[in-house]
């Protein structure tokens, strides 16, 4: 049996054909020991024949002492007995390393002499454990916010056909009177004018109160509630009076206005609404306390009933709205509030808040209220 050094750094084919494995360092070929010298020939090894002769020599020395040696197999007929592989299959040959499923070291850094150099550890890093995260939320799909328009989608059904949007025509008449608005009171003017709000304010009370004469001449032709009293029992002569408005205050009574109407809280009448620290108070004051004394005396004492009274006693007289009532005595000793008075052949007391020297005009007489 031959000893065969082999370079593990170079691979021949004849090593290829010998199942040379790169991995083992000392390996006897299966191939003939003539063959050797081919393969160290091909390894560009030429060994001398000395060599070659030594171990000749020493091969028929082995066979001389061992007679048994001719039933051994040599390393020809062992080849010879088992058969070959083909050199393609040989060329497919895997190595161990990789059958086994380890893979291939990596390369390590070597020297000038071709020495691998052992690349010392790293040191192990110990790495915190992770705390657990929780699971994350699943991500909701972006929605890109979308304009809004009043335009009319191709797609889209047309609904609320023929619905319009209606106002409440009483706000509309109070919100026009106040700002002057004349156009559109003369086209709302139908809708029942008199109604007052929650509050007791009619149109009336805002065109007095805002000034607005023309408006108010027109309300007055139309015949809404002069006498119309709102929640604390102002009525637009008061709302005149205060505004120390003589043309206005004119218009009013000419148009059957309670000269002696009173408020509920302080119990006054429109010529004590008079404002004695503004413009026009002497003017207006002394219309409004001159029609006063008048009212009763002028015309024979003619007077107008401006609402419905029915007698509580037994020495007062009952009237209806627009009744013409004869004023016989104002005042006497016992009453200041109440006249003595006639109508048609009966005689009692009328209050005197609630006639007037102008029959009032009212051509919607379903909204009346009375002051006193």
């Amino acid at each position: 049996m031959c000893s065969v050094q082999v370079y593990t750094t170079y691979m021949s084919p004849l090593c290829l054909a010998c199942n040379y494995l790169p991995a083992n360092t000392f390996y006897q070929p299966d191939c003939l020991l003539g063959d050797v010298d081919s393969l160290h020939l091909a390894n560009g090894g030429l060994e001398s024949t000395e060599k070659h002769a030594t171990v000749t020599a020493k091969e028929a020395e082995a066979q001389s002492l061992n007679p048994d040696t001719h039933l051994r197999l040599s390393p020809s007929s062992a080849v010879k007995e088992t058969p070959k592989e083909p050199p393609a299959e040989t060329a497919n040959h895997v190595s161990p390393a990789k059958q086994s499923g380890f893979s291939p070291a990596p390369d390590r850094p070597e020297d000038q002499n071709n020495n691998s150099q052992k690349s010392a550890s790293p040191a192990p890093v110990s790495h915190p454990s992770p705390s657990p995260s929780p699971p994350a939320a699943p991500s909701q799909p972006k929605v890109l916010p979308q304009t809004r328009t009043n335009l009319k989608k191709p797609s889209s059904e047309r609904t609320g056909h023929g619905l319009r949007v209606k106002f409440n025509p009483l706000a509309l008449l109070l919100d026009a009177s106040l700002e002057g608005e004349f156009d559109l009171v003369q086209r709302i003017i139908y809708e029942n004018p008199s109604m007052p709000n929650d509050e007791g304010i009619t149109p009336l009370h805002n065109a007095v109160c805002a000034g607005h004469h023309h408006i108010v001449k027109f309300l007055l032709d139309f015949g809404v509630n002069v006498n119309a009293a709102d929640s604390d029992g102002w009525t637009p002569l008061h709302c005149a009076a205060s505004c120390n408005s003589v043309h206005l205050c004119k218009m009013l009574v000419e148009s059957g206005a309670a000269i002696f109407a009173t408020t509920i809280s302080d119990v006054e009448t429109a010529a004590d609404k008079c404002e004695e620290m503004e413009e026009g108070y002497t003017q207006c004051s002394q219309f409004l306390y001159g029609v006063q004394e008048k009212l009763g005396v002028m015309n024979k004492g003619l007077v107008y009933g401006l609402w419905d009274y029915t007698a509580q006693q037994s020495d007062e007289l009952s009237f209806s709205e627009g009744d013409a009532i004869t004023v016989l005595r104002r005042r006497d000793d016992t009453e200041t509030e109440w006249w003595w008075a006639r109508l048609n052949d009966r005689e009692g007391y009328v209050p005197r808040n609630l006639v007037s020297g102008q029959m009032s005009q009212i051509r919607d007489s379903t909204v009346l209220s009375r002051c006193g």
